[in-house]
């Protein structure tokens, strides 16, 4: 299982810092984070290695001769989320990725972050994965293992719903003289 990496991708859901259910219902903790590809990233070498890796995986688990359609596939119609998630868009794809142990995190130099408020939904951001095949109460698919993600950007729009602090007090300057006559 080689890892590569993912082009660009827009950063939702991630738990990174730590551990959470991986879905409803289950006691499984796992550190995760869904990716959301927007068009340009889709036309990238990298999206189309992370393609094959999921045809290859296909073949490797369940034979040559795989329909493809007849899997559970991890690339998803972001527009189904449209109106449901921020961030999620028409023309978008994305991939929910995943992990048992603790990815790392790292800046566009690719030195560590530390703290997990210095990573949030929005930021713009790369991973190392590695695609696996699966079987699960007689589904079948393939699925992308979360290695390591490195943030790239942090200056679009976050898109879980928490203003910045810029934002926060965008209402004017504060006088300070205003300030000094209050106490």
């Amino acid at each position: 299982m080689a890892s590569l990496n993912s082009p660009y991708a827009i950063l939702a859901f991630p738990a990174l810092f730590q551990p959470r259910s991986r879905f409803d219902g289950s006691t499984e903790l796992v550190y995760q984070a869904t990716l959301i590809f927007p068009p340009a990233s889709q036309k990238s070498p990298a999206y189309k290695a992370m393609q094959d890796a999921v045809i290859s995986q296909a073949k490797e688990g369940f034979g040559e001769q795989v329909k493809l359609n007849t899997l559970t596939n991890p690339f998803k119609d972001a527009s189904e989320k449209t109106g449901v998630w921020n961030g999620f868009e028409p023309g978008h794809t994305y991939i929910k990725t995943w992990s048992k142990s603790k990815p790392g995190v790292v800046d566009a130099r690719r030195e560590e972050i530390l703290l997990p408020e210095e990573v949030w939904a929005g930021q713009m951001v790369r991973a190392n994965l590695s695609a696996r095949h699966w079987t699960n109460s007689g589904k079948r698919g393939v699925t992308f293992f979360l290695n390591h993600i490195q943030v790239i950007r942090s200056d679009g729009p976050r898109i879980d719903g928490k203003a910045s602090p810029q934002k926060a007090f965008d209402d004017g300057e504060v006088a300070l003289e205003d300030a000094d006559n209050m106490f």
